[in-house]
């Protein structure tokens, strides 16, 4: 399990960030970040597009991922 920084997530080919410089852990199949604000979380079962930055590493990485639990951390899986 793998630590990330710079996390961002926006619903998948939007454009309004619900995260923007979080934190998360896990991998590109399932993850975990946050903090989300109260009013801006995501909808369990919507799709989403995450960056994020390995802790340590310099280069980003993007994936598109379904929302499996909606909280001030949420979780996403790649089916």
């Amino acid at each position: 399990m793998s630590d990330w920084e710079q996390v961002s997530v926006k619903h998948a080919g939007g454009e309004d960030h619900l995260l923007e410089n979080g934190t998360g852990s896990g991998s590109e199949t399932v993850f975990a970040c946050g903090k989300f604000d109260s009013k801006k979380r995501p909808k369990k079962g919507d799709k989403y597009d995450i960056t994020a930055t390995p802790k340590d590493e310099i280069f980003a990485m993007d994936w598109t991922a379904t929302c499996t639990f909606s909280g001030e951390t949420s979780e996403f899986k790649v089916e």
